[in-house]
């Protein structure tokens, strides 16, 4: 130990010694919760800036190294489903068509939407990017639970054709955390609800539902309906979509209106009737996932989807921005 490193050292013992543990805790980094103040942004815009730059590398870094550094980088970028996302992208590389790549694996710079207001938790920050392979955008979800948990992602969708954002407040003002549906139509957690209950198959009618019709809930329909008729002879098919809790965050937007993120689970269900097969080596992923290229009892297949809703303060429906599902499990037997 070098003389000059003992007496860095002992600096900051006695530091800690003498004003107790508020003062260890600043050196270490480690700050606690301060009061709230519903006006104040807690971070300046190179802070954002520098947790974009940190996750997004960590992304990056998690999906073209392998073994243990992978999966920590991952687990740096990444929070929640979206980690579940992140890591079955990883696993299932190899059978994914030419040229599908992840939109984090490309060089870009993210652009800031939003930062928080107030110093209450949980906070967000959101952020859009091109991906590399198209001209759609992709929205991030950028959550911190609470002090001592750093952001991470925790969702992301690709926006879907002919559709936009409105502005948030600047991002020296920050923006304000919705809660409970406070000055909205319809609570956040109830329109994810009855979103999650129309996509179900077989279908069931959601009354007065408080969202417009999409093209990504009429595609996910019409393959669940495809599907159905395509096994009709070996099993039989059925398919179930729940919100996953906690998943549902939304953002004021400078108009009133809210953006609002969440995930709901989707489980495809196959019962083989007695007697009978399903031949599924045609399904690179599900084999990956399983090892199974035959079943004969029963499979599943769980995809996350991702949703993004714009949801206006007074009047009107929500309407569908963005919306993912990547397949993250299956089994069979």
């Amino acid at each position: 130990m070098t003389r000059r490193f003992r007496v860095i050292l002992l600096s900051i013992v006695t530091a800690m010694s003498v004003t107790g543990c508020g003062a260890a805790h600043a050196v270490l980094g480690i700050h606690g919760q301060p009061r709230a103040n519903p006006s104040s942004v807690p971070l300046t815009l190179d802070q954002a800036k520098n947790i974009l730059t940190r996750d997004f590398t960590a992304a990056q870094q998690g999906e073209t190294t392998a073994g243990a550094a992978a999966r920590a980088a991952l687990r740096t970028a990444y929070t929640g489903e979206a980690l579940r996302a992140a890591n079955a992208r990883v696993k299932l590389a190899s059978v994914q068509p030419t040229g599908t790549v992840s939109p984090l694996l490309a060089p870009q710079q993210p652009r800031l939407l939003a930062v928080p207001r107030g110093f209450g938790f949980p906070r967000v920050i959101l952020a859009q990017t091109v991906a590399s392979e198209g001209p759609l955008p992709i929205l991030y979800l950028l959550t911190s639970p609470d002090a001592a948990t750093p952001y991470r992602i925790s969702a992301s969708a690709t926006m879907l054709l002919a559709t936009s954002l409105k502005p948030f407040d600047p991002l020296a003002k920050g923006s304000q955390l919705v809660i409970d549906g406070e000055g909205l139509v319809v609570a956040p957690a109830a329109l994810l609800k009855a979103y999650a209950a129309g996509m179900a198959f077989p279908a069931k009618a959601v009354t007065n539902p408080p969202f417009t019709a999409d093209v990504f809930s009429a595609q996910v329909r019409a393959k669940a309906a495809s599907v159905a008729k395509g096994v009709a002879a070996q099993a039989r098919f059925s398919q179930v979509h729940q919100v996953v809790p906690g998943s549902v965050y939304a953002v004021r937007q400078a108009s009133g209106d809210a953006i609002v993120f969440g995930v709901i689970e989707r489980t495809d269900s196959f019962a083989v009737k007695s007697g009978q097969a399903v031949n599924t080596a045609a399904n690179k992923e599900f084999v990956l996932l399983t090892g199974r290229k035959r079943v004969t009892k029963s499979a599943t297949i769980t995809r996350l989807e991702f949703v993004v809703f714009a949801v206006p303060r007074s009047t009107g429906q929500a309407t569908l921005v963005a919306a993912s599902d990547p397949v993250v499990a299956g089994s069979g037997s």
